[in-house]
């Protein structure tokens, strides 16, 4: 089978899902996201990403649910 398919960030041990259509990246710390909202001085965010994407750094293992805990 594919690797990339195997591979994907809905099956990554990093992934949290936000909704059916995406979620969050965890493998590593937020990264700076600007300010560009009045109402706050800062956005620290993980990378959104798509279920069915898919990067050098998957992880097989425990996943996250959406509430960022170890599944």
């Amino acid at each position: 089978m594919n690797e990339s398919l195997d591979q994907c960030c809905i099956r990554c041990r990093y992934f949290g899902a936000v909704d059916a259509l995406g979620g969050l990246c965890h493998r590593y710390p937020p990264v700076f996201a600007g300010d560009a909202s009045p109402r706050e001085s800062h956005h620290w965010r993980h990378p959104s990403v798509g279920p069915h994407g898919w990067c050098g750094e998957y992880s097989a293992g425990d996943q996250m649910s959406s509430s960022g805990v170890t599944i």
